[in-house]
């Protein structure tokens, strides 16, 4: 059985680095909620209550072993304006386009009536892929 976890010992650190819902379960953890209430409030099993908690404990713990935290503020997309964008797909030529023009992800996401998530989805495999080709 695995050792109980102090999740107050998180009080002091800087959960701006978690995911919405990462911080929303580490804070009611901290409260004394158990997993099994927690998941209840959220509607979901206790397996993936558990889940976030470990993901959350990982990036408090060692902030520098996540390269991805925060990854869509340090992309600069504009350094894929001369680039052949022939190998993405329709919807990743689409939404880098528009973002090199200086569009936001949430101006994106309601022109194509798609959400904020797909475009930086879409938007963050297409910097893989470019990224890939030209480094």
């Amino acid at each position: 059985m695995p050792a109980r976890v102090d999740y107050t010992k998180y009080a002091d650190s800087d959960l701006s680095i978690l995911t919405i819902r990462e911080r929303e379960t580490l804070i009611l953890k901290m409260h004394g909620l158990s997993t099994v209430e927690i998941s209840k409030k959220f509607n979901c099993c206790r397996q993936n209550i558990n889940a976030l908690l470990i993901k959350a404990r990982k990036k408090l713990d060692d902030p520098q072993a996540n390269p991805n935290i925060h990854r869509r503020q340090n992309i600069d997309y504009t350094q894929y304006a001369n680039c052949d964008l022939s190998i993405l797909s329709r919807l990743e030529r689409i939404f880098l386009s528009e973002k090199i023009s200086g569009k936001s992800y949430k101006e994106i996401a309601e022109q194509h009536h798609s959400t904020i998530t797909s475009v930086g989805t879409l938007l963050y495999r297409a910097h893989k892929k470019l990224d890939d080709l030209y480094s």
